[in-house]
């Protein structure tokens, strides 16, 4: 488990943008989408530590007087929340569905990718199915609706001892796979 469970994002649907049942599939069961908020408050740490690091490097403050340098600093928070609003996910019973318009069906898995982004801050996962399709999300973001996770989970766990699926060494590991 790579986070603890607690209902967190948001919670009416009316307000958050996930993706509809892909047409042809069973209806939506669960969904997802982060408060605008948690994406933001990483683009705020970083626009802070860049501003750190341009006093360090200046050996003071300075360098706030030239007025394009602040664009490092400012632009992070405003990405992160951009970034963030675009991200929801949803699944039925058979299929998971991101924001990016892409679709698997679960119990059809042929490849479990997990793999280390941002420089090993944070952990992502890829599926793909025997259509060919490919989704792929933050592990963390999954996890929070733990009713979707273990939608998504149980798939996983299904194609990978049916044989059907391949999973990469940090799937088995992260994933509890064996």
């Amino acid at each position: 488990m790579i986070t603890t469970w607690k209902t967190a994002g948001k919670t009416h649907a009316d307000k958050a943008e996930f993706p509809p049942a892909p047409e042809g599939e069973g209806p939506l069961l669960e969904w997802y989408q982060a408060e605008d908020a948690d994406h933001t408050v990483g683009g705020v740490v970083l626009g802070a530590s860049i501003v750190v690091f341009l006093c360090i490097l200046d050996w003071g403050f300075s360098w706030m007087s030239t007025w394009w340098l602040w664009a490092f600093a400012i632009w992070p928070p405003i990405a992160a929340y951009f970034i963030g609003r675009s991200e929801g996910f949803s699944a039925g019973a058979e299929w998971f569905a991101t924001s990016r318009k892409a679709h698997v069906k679960l119990y059809e898995l042929t490849k479990i990718k997990v793999e280390y982004q941002a420089g090993g801050q944070s952990i992502g996962i890829e599926l793909t199915d025997a259509d060919d399709r490919c989704v792929g999300a933050p592990l963390r973001q999954l996890q929070r609706n733990r009713a979707l996770w273990d939608l998504v989970y149980n798939g996983i766990v299904h194609s990978v001892h049916d044989g059907s699926a391949t999973a990469n060494q940090l799937a088995l590991d992260k994933l509890q796979l064996r």
